[in-house]
């Protein structure tokens, strides 16, 4: 059964109250847990007042009057999340985020609706521009690569780790506009892989399996700082064999950005809305918005990391170096 609003509001104080047992650091926040999130860089706990804080509130036996499998709702400020045979999740003004599991639910289930849907409704609240694609770390600033599902952005974004550049991020990657510069914003430790691309790594030993897909924890292999976003990559479907790289233009650029927003349902209606497609338009101008036409094929992902490498040496090197001075 629900509690009562009353004893649910007792219960909430309670937990407030409470020191946190876990600390982390993802998207440029200190994160404060009840729950163990190996997802997440470790942070030393200290006594300041964290960015975010997670509760884990007592365990429900039902959810009732539900019959959507996921469901939410939004008000500026507040975002709910039921997922029917695991648990309810609310977000507060981007900084609280409280769940109230169903008995018997696994933790790395209760992870996966916490640290996806639920991460980029708080995203939205603060403000910050969470795109759905994986992140890496090159000498020419952060490159993204979005594209529709199973596009392939966590394979192109492995094999890029696999020839030794950094994670930024992988599945939900956010933007922050600071100083009139734009950043990618560092956030998981790992990497998650359908079987195809998993077995073209090589099978890593360190990897595991949770939920539908291989987990593969990056270590020194993870960029734990933000860097200068340099291009945003839609990828794209074609049957020739040599990729194609093809510039946007205008509002083409703005169009795909908000296109490849994470859950972008989650947007509207939050206090930021306007707020973020402003920053949309930022970014349109600021950074490089391109197509890149590609077999979808992961037998031929290594030629396309060569191609992109070639590509970015040549359209960005000058710009890194004037950027330097």
């Amino acid at each position: 059964m629900r509690p009562t609003s009353k004893s649910k509001a007792k219960s909430e104080a309670k937990y407030r109250l409470k020191m946190p047992v876990f600390s982390y650091w993802a998207y440029g926040l200190r994160i404060d847990a009840d729950i163990a999130c190996p997802e997440l860089r470790p942070a030393s706990p200290n006594c300041d007042e964290a960015d975010v804080s997670i509760h884990l509130l007592p365990a429900l036996s039902e959810i009732q009057d539900i019959s959507e499998a996921i469901y939410y709702q939004i008000r500026p400020g507040l975002f709910r999340l039921t997922v029917k045979d695991v648990g309810l999740y609310r977000v507060e003004e981007g900084k609280r985020l409280f769940i109230e599991p169903l008995k018997g639910v696994p933790i790395d289930r209760l992870r996966l609706f916490l640290l996806g849907s639920c991460m980029g409704a708080l995203l939205y609240q603060r403000g910050l521009f969470p795109l759905h694609g994986s992140a890496v770390e090159t000498p020419w600033g952060a490159m993204i690569f979005v594209g529709a599902q199973g596009a392939g952005k966590s394979t192109l974004a492995a094999e890029f780790h696999r020839c030794g550049f950094r994670l930024l991020s992988d599945d939900v990657c956010a933007v922050q506009a600071r100083d009139n510069t734009l950043e990618v914003l560092p956030a998981l430790t790992q990497i998650r892989l359908c079987d195809d691309a998993y077995h073209r790594l090589g099978t890593p030993a360190n990897a595991g399996f949770n939920v539908d897909k291989f987990v593969l924890p990056l270590g020194e292999g993870y960029c734990p700082h933000p860097v200068l976003l340099r291009a945003i990559h839609v990828l794209e479907e074609q049957n020739e064999e040599t990729p194609r790289f093809h510039p946007l233009c205008g509002l083409d650029r703005i169009r795909r950005l908000l296109g490849n927003l994470y859950r972008s349902q989650y947007l509207i209606g939050q206090k930021t809305q306007s707020d973020l497609f402003r920053l949309a338009g930022q970014i349109a101008q600021k950074a490089e918005v391109v197509s890149v036409f590609r077999r979808r094929d992961v037998n031929t992902i290594r030629n396309l990391v060569t191609f992109l490498e070639s590509t970015w040496a040549e359209r960005y090197t000058q710009i890194s170096v004037q950027e330097k001075f």
